[in-house]
């Protein structure tokens, strides 16, 4: 089927036509979600945004059909996601922040980083099957250096350093969107998300705040999700920061975040070695020489530690391969140290 140039825009191709073709066919309305609330999501489609009620939970980003009676919108499928930005939530469960992305924006506020925070996005990204682009925002107030150290702590990410006050970065940013390409912005409250977007977006749309003087901490101006246009070309995401930032499990972005320890990793002596205290360990070795960064290996074992975790939680089966995995490790650690 053919689309008009407001679906095109929003970044409609053949992949997603044919996943909504048979709904399309039997009259449904394509669309795309630009917003959720409870209970409703509106949808961009051809003819305007229109307000369907649904009791799924279609996430910001995804491709939808709608049926129409009347003044009755109802949402009649959504398309298969080609990705998906996820995180486990406090209480255990997945929540899709946006759906069929192209890039994350990991936004890492200059004055106030936390690069183990950034490293636990990138690895969000990663596993979301987008592909991570680190925005040093307020760069403005970066002490010097901070650039190259954030560029030798995140291998394999580009890092842009940006900031709303000079300009700095955003046409990286406008390029990198298009053509018809999604981005998510994500990171903590504060970080300038809002800020970033109505610069993109060339006029203020949505409401900024001044962060608290005492801890830097935003206000969280933006409290739901949400998509828009860029005039420039490509779609945006803007997202509420989030404080609990767990994966929700393990696609590989862990792997992907920290691939020079998973590559010193291929030398250490047990094939499932934790990296804390085994002998004949590659990794700790690799720290001990200066090789690796002990800060980024701690980072590492906390997020594997967390998989490992949420896998067992997830799967009783899982839990008893761990522990069983536990015993035979401890008894070659033994036996290693009982013939030296």
């Amino acid at each position: 089927m053919e689309a008009d140039g407001s679906l095109l825009r929003l970044g409609w191709d053949e992949g997603i036509a044919a996943l909504l073709a048979d709904a399309v066919a039997a009259g449904a309305v394509p669309g795309r979600v630009v917003r959720i609330e409870r209970g409703a999501c509106t949808v961009a489609t051809g003819d305007g945004d229109r307000v369907a009620h649904t009791r799924t939970a279609p996430a910001v980003g995804d491709w939808v059909a709608l049926r129409v009676e009347g003044d009755d919108v109802t949402l009649a499928t959504t398309a298969e996601r080609r990705s998906a930005l996820a995180r486990r939530d406090p209480a255990g469960l997945t929540q899709v922040l946006a759906a069929n992305v192209d890039i994350v924006f990991v936004t890492a506020p200059a004055d106030r980083l936390s690069v183990a925070r950034v490293e636990r996005e990138t690895a969000l990204a990663w596993d979301s099957g987008a592909r991570p682009v680190v925005l040093l925002t307020k760069f403005d107030l970066a002490p010097a250096g901070l650039v190259d150290r954030l560029r030798d702590r995140l291998t394999g990410v580009e890092v842009v350093p940006t900031s709303v006050l000079t300009g700095e970065g955003t046409r990286e940013m406008a390029a990198a969107l298009q053509p018809s390409r999604t981005a998510v912005l994500l990171g903590p409250s504060g970080a300038g998300k809002s800020s970033l977007v109505n610069v993109l977006l060339g006029s203020d749309v949505l409401a900024t705040g001044e962060v608290r003087s005492g801890d830097h901490r935003g206000r969280h101006t933006t409290t739901a999700r949400q998509l828009f246009l860029v005039p420039s070309g490509g779609v945006l995401i803007d997202t509420p920061g989030l404080r609990s930032l767990s994966l929700p499990a393990d696609h590989g972005g862990v792997a992907a975040a920290f691939p020079d320890i998973e590559a010193a990793a291929d030398g250490c002596r047990f094939g499932d070695c934790s990296h804390e205290h085994e002998p004949a360990c590659a990794v700790i070795a690799a720290v001990a020489d200066g090789t690796l960064d002990a800060a980024r290996v701690e980072n590492y074992r906390k997020l594997r530690s967390e998989l490992d975790f949420e896998a067992r939680r997830d799967d009783p089966q899982t839990a008893q391969a761990a522990k069983r995995v536990g015993r035979v490790r401890s008894k070659a650690i033994r036996q290693f140290y009982s013939e030296r």
